[in-house]
Formats: structure tokens, C-alpha cells, sequence
């Protein structure tokens, strides 16, 4: 099995939810996942997505990980104390179990302090680096200029404020206008 950890509950549901569909297979079957509270998967599932603290606890049970061939920590870049204590985890497991495949993903990590650190005294471990997508993304100004109807919201927003301040009611302490940059 692969387990795969997301750093909240809401990414783990999601992110399982996003590959089921596209394996076009249901959710809780090969593909689950487990959060606190709940658990969506099978003895038939083949991917399993939870949070860094459900695989932190399953150590307790089964101290060699031995469900799993293949260990995803993604967004490693989170820093809580539940990745730092896996990836110590891991890191001890790893001489024990040379079939277990440990996969570690983030955006913003420093990759060859993890390579050395996870890889041998003589060789670093592997690394591959995927680009990101990238969209085209257009940009729109506003024109700087106003039309008519724009004016006439200023003006009326001023005017009232002007109207406020000079009645000044008993029961109101400060008013908050916008259009004079006041409040």
C-alpha cells in the first residue's frame, strides 16, 4: 500500500476525493483516506491519504510500517513537530526496511541537505525535480479616469458625510466615513 500524508484533514479528504476521480474508481476502495474521526478505506485500498499524525500514531502499532512499500510525506515544508518526528522516524527505519520506498515532496526545501540526510554516507539520496504547471494569467487596469456614475457615488458618499458630521446624534460616538478618508 501507499500512504500518502497531507499536513491538514481537509487536504487528505480532498486530495483522496481528486484521485479516485481520476482513477475513476470509488472513494474508500483502492483509494481512501484517514483523518481523526474518520477512516474511508478497505482492506483492498492501494493509496491511502491521512494526516501526518494518523501515520505518526500507526507507529505505535506496527513499528516497521510494514502496510506500507511506498511512504509519500508531502508538504514537508509545513515544519510541525508531526513531520519533524516522521522524518526522524523514517530516516531510523529506513537501514530496517531497505523495500520501503520513502517519497518526500514540498515546494521550498532545501533539497540537497534532505538528500544527504536521507541518503548514504557515500552517495545522497536521489532527487527529481518536477516543474509546476504554469498559466498564462492576463492583467486588466481599471482606467485611471472616472466615469460619470463613479463621480456621482463619490459625491453622494461626501455629501452625506457632511450632512452626518454636522447633525452629530446624541447616541452615535464616531462615524465611519469612507469617502472622506475619515472615521
Amino acid at each position: 500500500m501507499i500512504g500518502h500524508t497531507q499536513p491538514r484533514r481537509l487536504a487528505a479528504r480532498s486530495v483522496a476525493s481528486r484521485l479516485a476521480d481520476e482513477l475513476e474508481v470509488t472513494l474508500g476502495d483502492q483509494v481512501g483516506y484517514q483523518v481523526r474521526f474518520t477512516d474511508q478505506s478497505s482492506p483492498s485500498t492501494l493509496v491511502k491519504l491521512m494526516t501526518d499524525g494518523i501515520l505518526l500514531a500507526e507507529t505505535q502499532h506496527d513499528p516497521l510500517l510494514l502496510r506500507y512499500d511506498t511512504i509519500i510525506i508531502d508538504e514537508a515544508h509545513e515544519r510541525s513537530l508531526n513531520i519533524d518526528f516522521l522524518l526522524g522516524y523514517l530516516k531510523r527505519l529506513l537501514p530496517k526496511r531497505p523495500d520501503l520506498k520513502v517519497i518526500i515532496t514540498s515546494a521550498t526545501i532545501d533539497v540537497e541537505r534532505f538528500a544527504q540526510h536521507f541518503g548514504t554516507t557515500k552517495t545522497p539520496a536521489p532527487v527529481v525535480e518536477v516543474t509546476g504547471r504554469t498559466y498564462p494569467v492576463e492583467v486588466h487596469y481599471r482606467p485611471l479616469v472616472r466615469d460619470e456614475t463613479m463621480k456621482k457615488t463619490a459625491l453622494c458618499k461626501r455629501e452625506f458625510c457632511m450632512r452626518w458630521k454636522k447633525l452629530k446624534p446624541l447616541n452615535v460616538r464616531k462615524v465611519g466615513c469612507t469617502a472622506l478618508g475619515t472615521y
